[in-house]
């Protein structure tokens, strides 16, 4: 099945105002990022979705697939490379690859991130690579070459679990130990901007839109701040707190929260934070993910669509029952992956399987309290979608 859509001619390096009909008529209500993964959830709004013509119907074909030698981070995917970290065969510590996109080959010799434990995160944008790792040394790479630009130790907090987030030419990260900070850091410099204390400031990538910075902490501690000046929007309170976060998801005027102490997921509206509805899943459950209105969840091994502000499941699948990853959404088809090692891509509007495969290893769900490995999840990009499996990555295409 074909899929149309139109570009509008104005954009920027990050996102472009795209109308998309997807297999079903679907149409997003919002920009939507296209060709690259930049972060975790592949774009700063961490709402999983992404358009790239190089990516055709599926089915795809295996590509290239490569061991790195511990469990996986979510890949980066952008100018003809694909990144990810993988914990240190030797111990703590984790090792930065990068990868030609089309071989599936070296692109440069890995590098040691170092740090404690095994976790380490990455983004990209504005021609720089960033890679973070527990300790919360941050650093700057030339993508091309591997080479160091800059790098800077953040102040004041020891436990860095917060996935990077490029937006506006600034990167935005968390730190924890001693309450917690939000730091946005200039990302051609490595300068500290601005840093602002926050619940505790683990597992909560920032997420970004050009009027706000947003992170989620336990009990639903949520908080919107001005990203220039670090001015704070709205802190949504909830007379409880601890340590843990997740990252939010910000999608058709909401910001998506999930929590771990018990509360029921919440819908927050973006502009003053105020709860506009909640929807039932379970603790652990993986970040959703959305093309305009069509919301896609995963929640005890199974895959359910939703509308995004009615709130109503409309189709569910279920697999093998095993479904472990956060969804992707690429050209309006829906990926996910198994604990079996199996991965699908669904038509989104009816949730019909059109295509599967076997990886070859078990696709870990994203485990967001976890140190002692990188947060995974799925990526896509350069005509690829890119499958962390266990030890290996996996890239499909036409």
């Amino acid at each position: 099945m074909k899929l149309r859509r139109t570009v509008a001619s104005l954009f920027d390096a990050v996102f472009s105002v795209v109308v998309l009909v997807t297999p079903a008529g679907a149409r997003p209500v919002e920009p939507s990022q296209t060709g690259v993964s930049t972060t975790y959830q592949i774009n700063a709004r961490h709402d999983g979705s992404l358009l790239d013509s190089a990516v055709g119907a599926p089915p795809l074909s295996q590509k290239w697939s490569r061991d790195l030698g511990g469990n996986v981070s979510y890949p980066i995917v952008a100018g003809g490379r694909v990144f990810a970290t993988a914990a240190s065969p030797n111990g703590y510590g984790t090792v930065l690859h990068a990868i030609d996109a089309a071989t599936g080959d070296n692109a440069w010799e890995p590098v040691d991130l170092g740090g404690t434990y095994r976790w380490s995160a990455l983004a990209y944008g504005g021609g720089r690579l960033y890679a973070q790792n527990y300790d919360g040394v941050l650093t700057a790479f030339n993508p091309a070459t591997g080479a160091e630009i800059w790098t800077v130790k953040l102040p004041d907090q020891y436990a860095f679990t917060s996935p990077p987030t490029f937006a506006g030419g600034v990167v935005y990260t968390g730190g924890a130990g001693s309450g917690g900070t939000l730091y946005a850091v200039n990302a051609a410099s490595g300068a500290v901007l601005w840093t602002r204390p926050v619940a505790n400031g683990d597992n909560s990538s920032p997420a970004v839109t050009a009027d706000g910075v947003y992170v989620s902490y336990a009990c639903e501690q949520t908080y919107a701040f001005d990203p220039k000046s670090g001015e704070p929007i709205w802190h949504h309170e909830t007379g409880c707190g601890g340590g843990g976060g997740r990252t939010p998801v910000l999608a058709d005027g909401g910001v998506w929260v999930r929590d771990d102490a018990g509360m029921t997921p919440a819908v927050l509206n973006v502009a003053d934070g105020k709860v506009r509805g909640t929807y039932e899943a379970t603790d652990g459950a993986p970040a959703p993910a959305f093309d305009g209105r069509q919301g896609y969840f995963v929640d005890e091994g199974v895959l359910q669509e939703r509308h995004s502000r009615t709130l109503d499941t409309r189709w569910k699948f279920e697999g093998d029952g095993q479904i472990s990853t956060a969804p992707i959404v690429v050209n309006g088809y829906v990926y996910v992956g198994s604990l079996t090692g199996r991965l699908w891509a669904l038509n989104g509007a009816t949730g019909q399987s059109v295509w599967s495969t076997d990886v070859g290893a078990p696709i870990n769900k994203p485990d967001e309290h976890n140190v002692s490995e990188p947060l995974t999840g799925l990526g896509a990009g350069g005509g690829l979608v890119v499958v962390p499996a266990t030890n290996s990555l996996v890239a499909y295409g036409k």
